[in-house]
């Protein structure tokens, strides 16, 4: 219980229609546990009447005996009964009294009549209620957990998603995050509906208890109560290890789906469809078979409550017929007897519950316990005007023990184009995903007009930086959605003239729909060209001073990449730009290039000074000209 408290603080934003759903609860626990049994014993004796041999018994003693020494007599050869009659005269006397004696018993037996449904009709509102208001509790529970989640994984550095399943993520969002929302309702309300439910129904057996010594020994076949907590909890550990490996292998399943999804094009020219269906449909054959295991192990409990119950109704049964007990008193005490091991049997399911979301629980937090790495600072500062002077002062960095960078130490000018180039893992993109605090130095010092970068406030650095990467991200929506995003609010007016600087506006008009035209998942109705347009719409709408080009062109083909060359460089006249290029045609633009290798600078100069003095310089560049 003690790992699910912090979620429970979620139900207080619903405090009131859970307290509602609670309440119906609480009404449903007495109609089962008291009403059931009380309306067997009180009104279906009036609907029915006495017995015709008791009637014939009462009127030969009377006859004989006289009305007072018959009725010691009777009460003492038939108790319950006795009552039963006397009640049901004094009601009917009523009755009688109000409608006459020719329409009183009518009446008296329409109301008895009335009653079951009626107690019913309550019962079923009060379930009813109660399952709403606390369902409607528990999805503002899951919103909150999956906005947390959701929340959690913006802000984890980029380490974190290296060697994680972009699916099983999904699944943890999904559902690791409903059962955790189910165990959260479901502790809340049934281990307050439930032991009301057997407070209940043991208060109808106490007053039984009370008014008939016979009917003590129902209280004491009810110590079998304890017996049922070890099944529960021996069931409960092997629940726990099965529902974990369940949500596994359904993380994992997810994963080959996404990635299946979101590469239908390989997979149709590698001839890999049987390949993927085969490794996806063993994986939903081990998830069936951990999830049988689940539901065997989780629905266990039921039966053997169950067995206990009938154990103890046997054992009463047969005490109560040595008592002298008739049926017509066993009957609601049989119920009341049951209505006692129907919560311990909802708690046991409770109990599996717990153990299944626990093994959720485990899945989530390690998103929501990641340390988040790049945070926000305490006191941020706060920077009116951004030139876009970039210094690196002995930075590090290193990718768990991999060194990426060792011992930059170079100064970027406001306004100055720089390229970055060297061989594959030589450090380019490291370099520059620091700027933005993608990842921040484990030694020394990154300073952007002179402030240090750790004490600037995340939302307010990069709204100064401006990223166009290799690979153009369009996101579900209309043309229009995807270049505002550059900046959130612009007017169509802005988003038109930002496409037209991208030379965009033109094939975008070309569309029926224009720029309501819907892009697709991932921009998958555009052309590789169209998309990195929008790209750079996007980045000339931001206006920010300094500006990232990851191989921004590598993607496209050479005409394409000759198109989009000019607006590229008009993007990054004016602004800081670092140029991240394989192709040594996309660095012509730059004033200053600088050459890495091993995470070092190993060559710092333009473009002809590097080709004479450079030897790894002018290496890359000859593989570049054969």
């Amino acid at each position: 219980m003690k790992r699910f408290r912090p979620y429970f603080a979620y139900l207080a934003e619903a405090k009131w229609t859970f307290a509602a759903g609670i309440l119906a609860g609480l009404m449903f626990a007495v109609f089962s546990g008291f009403g059931m049994p009380f309306m067997v014993e009180k009104v279906f004796p009036v609907i029915f009447g006495s017995k015709p041999e008791i009637e014939t018994v009462v009127e030969r003693l009377e006859a004989t005996e006289g009305t007072e020494e018959a009725r010691r007599l009777l009460d003492d050869a038939f108790p319950g009964e006795m009552e039963s009659r006397r009640q049901t005269e004094s009601v009917r006397g009523w009755f009688d009294a109000k409608f006459g004696e020719e329409h009183g018993r009518l009446a008296m037996l329409v109301a008895a009549a009335l009653m079951v449904p009626v107690v019913t009709l309550l019962k079923g509102l009060a379930g009813f209620f109660n399952v709403y208001w606390v369902t409607a509790a528990g999805l503002h529970v899951l919103r909150r957990i999956q906005g947390a989640v959701f929340d959690k994984i913006q802000k984890l550095p980029l380490g974190f998603f290296s060697g994680r399943k972009t699916g099983d993520l999904i699944s943890r969002v999904t559902s690791d995050a409903g059962i955790l929302q189910g165990v959260v309702t479901t502790i809340s309300n049934d281990l307050i509906k439930q032991p009301f439910t057997l407070l209940s129904a043991l208060g109808y057996l106490t007053y039984k208890s009370l008014s008939n010594h016979n009917a003590f020994f129902v209280l004491v076949c009810l110590l079998t109560i304890p017996i049922s907590v070890f099944p529960i909890r021996i069931i409960g550990k092997r629940l726990m290890r099965r529902a974990g490996n369940m949500q596994k292998e359904g993380g994992n399943n997810t994963a080959i789906l996404a990635e299946t999804l979101g590469a239908t094009r390989e997979v149709r020219a590698f001839n890999l469809e049987a390949m993927l269906a085969g490794r996806f449909l063993a994986g939903v054959k081990r998830w069936t078979t951990l999830h049988l295991k689940v539901i065997k192990y989780r629905y266990l409990v039921p039966p053997i409550i169950e067995m206990l119950a009938a154990g103890a109704l046997a054992a009463a049964l047969t005490y109560g017929s040595q008592r002298g007990l008739t049926l017509e008193q066993f009957v609601p005490l049989a119920i009341a007897l049951y209505m006692c091991y129907e919560p311990i049997k909802k708690l046991g399911e409770v109990h599996n519950r717990i153990k299944q979301g626990e093994a959720s629980l485990d899945r989530l937090e390690v998103i929501l316990k990641a340390e988040e790495g790049v945070t926000d600072p305490e006191h941020p500062v706060e920077i009116e005007k951004v030139e876009g002077e970039i210094r690196f002062e002995q930075v590090d960095f290193s990718y768990g023990k991999a060194p990426a960078l060792r011992g930059i130490d170079t100064v970027i000018p406001a306004g100055q184009v720089v390229a970055l180039v060297g061989p594959s893992g030589a450090g380019k993109t490291t370099f520059a995903s620091m700027i933005p605090r993608f990842y921040d130095p484990v030694e020394g010092t990154i300073r952007l007009d002179g402030v240090d970068l750790t004490t600037l406030r995340l939302r307010d650095l990069r709204d100064h930086i401006t990223l166009v990467p290799q690979e153009a991200v369009l996101f579900s929506g209309t043309i229009e959605e995807n270049i505002g995003l550059g900046r959130i609010g612009a007017s169509r007016e802005e988003i038109e003239k930002a496409a037209q600087l991208a030379n965009a506006h033109d094939f975008i008009s070309g569309f029926p729909q224009g720029y309501q035209t819907q892009v697709g998942e991932r921009g998958a109705q555009l052309s590789g060209g169209q998309k990195q347009r929008i790209s750079i719409a996007r980045a000339f709408l931001k206006d920010a001073p300094v500006l990232i080009l990851d191989e921004a062109t590598a993607a496209l083909d050479a005409d394409s990449e000759s198109q989009i060359q000019k607006e590229l460089a008009d993007l990054a006249r004016g602004r800081t730009t670092l140029i991240i290029a394989h192709r040594f045609s996309t660095i012509r633009i730059a004033d200053r290039i600088l050459v890495f290798d091993g995470g070092r600078i190993v060559g710092d100069g333009t473009f002809e000074q590097l080709e004479q003095g450079n030897d790894l310089f002018r290496g890359l560049l000859e593989n570049q000209r054969h």
